[in-house]
């Protein structure tokens, strides 16, 4: 059974998707696809495991804004790509210098009370992000990108990440498993594995957020967007399946995956 091991101290939510079954009794190769979230924090072993799983390839889903907040750490001899699955439209996101803990828990609060003046229930808020994230012309063309670099990506370990490395690794590790045959109960599983890795994470912020305001709803509202639930991948799944007739065919008719396409994607990532 598939349960990977925290492989990164300084991106909790990092695992490598190999050892994930197929339907077909196939079995994804480890060291070629690794989700996770920022990796501004990484320790030295970090990155020196990262050098021995054989890294070659970062591609960052992160904004501008984001990735101006909290920049990667750089490894030597490894190409980053930027695709990013959202635009540089969020209230309240925008700085030109990195940002410590004080400052991010202060902007936290300025975007959760900004969207809870629209809606303050932050449990529909973000289940309303993930159908966005597979119908917007922007998310789903560098989703389509993303699949163009996976199908290009011969060698050596690719490591994907947003912030967290819960909704738009999330979406992208549902659509990737999805295409590799990877059954759906598989694909919620390894979701919800990002509510325990992210946890303490959503704890240190939430006690960053309290030195700014002692608002109960604020602070559940900021952790309402920092966790996840199973209906939140559902949401992906329901409107993929509502809207663009099934995963079969978004995958072949938005993602460009036609049966040549999946066989290539199958022989490069699975054993």
């Amino acid at each position: 059974m598939y349960n990977p091991e925290k492989i990164l101290t300084g991106a909790p939510n990092a695992r490598d998707l190999g050892g994930i079954e197929t339907a077909d009794g196939r079995i994804i190769r480890p060291n070629r696809l690794i989700r996770s979230g920022m990796l501004a924090r990484l320790t030295d072993t970090d990155v020196e495991y990262l050098k021995s799983a054989g890294l070659t390839t970062v591609v960052d889903f992160r904004t501008s804004a984001e990735r101006i907040q909290k920049p990667d750490r750089v490894i030597d001899g490894v190409s980053y790509i930027v695709c990013p699955m959202l635009e540089d439209k969020t209230a309240g996101i925008t700085r030109d210098k990195p940002e410590n803990e004080d400052e991010e828990a202060q902007r936290t609060l300025r975007m959760a009370r900004h969207l809870m003046s629209k809606d303050s229930d932050g449990v529909r808020q973000m289940r309303s992000l993930y159908p966005i994230l597979v119908t917007l012309e922007h998310s789903v063309l560098n989703y389509r990108r993303f699949f163009e670099i996976l199908l290009k990506h011969e060698n050596g370990a690719l490591l994907y990440h947003c912030t967290m490395g819960k909704d738009r690794v999330g979406t992208a590790t549902a659509l990737i498993l999805s295409a590799l045959g990877v059954p759906r109960e598989i694909i919620v599983a390894d979701y919800m594995i990002t509510r325990e890795r992210c946890a303490p994470g959503t704890e240190r912020l939430l006690q960053s957020c309290r030195k700014f305001t002692d608002d109960e709803a604020v602070l559940d509202f900021v952790y309402r967007l920092d966790t996840v639930q199973e209906d939140f991948i559902g949401a992906t799944f329901d409107t993929i399946d509502e809207v663009h007739g099934g995963m079969d065919s978004f995958l072949r008719e938005k993602m460009g995956l036609d049966a040549a396409a999946l066989r290539r994607l199958k022989e490069l990532y699975l054993d």
